[in-house]
């Protein structure tokens, strides 16, 4: 009978024990939870800030070259019909990341005649008719 009340009262305490795990969160006198990422960055200096948002930057800008390259493209991209458009993402999106590579590498060395026999090729290939 002792047996069975020691091992009752040990139940009880442990399942007390659990149930008001992180019930410090609803305690009215405890601290409030912030992200992680806001503490990281309130710890750090306001130079370590600057030198963070900096470096964050430059991995965002693309050379001269490249951005004249593909705001060429977007301007080819946007004069073409909706369906057009259409077509192209679907097939874009149907290509492996192997292929657009092949196929940006064929169209930068391809004359005007050539781009329009590549991408009909390219068309040709993942659409279905």
């Amino acid at each position: 009978m002792a047996a069975k009340k020691l091992v009752l009262v040990v139940c009880t305490l442990s399942f007390l024990q659990l149930s008001f795990a992180g019930s410090e969160r609803f305690w009215v006198f405890s601290k409030p939870n912030k992200p992680m990422t806001e503490e990281a960055w309130n710890d750090l200096s306001i130079e370590e800030q600057r030198v963070l948002i900096k470096h964050y930057q430059t991995l965002k800008e693309i050379p001269a070259d490249q951005s004249a390259q593909l705001q060429q493209r977007m301007e080819w991209f946007t004069q073409l019909p909706d369906n057009e458009k259409q077509e192209m993402r679907d097939v874009w999106q149907k290509m492996s990341t192997q292929e657009r590579n092949n196929l940006r590498k064929r169209m930068q060395d391809a004359s005007a005649e050539e781009r329009i026999n590549i991408s009909k090729e390219y068309f040709n290939k993942y659409t279905e008719h």
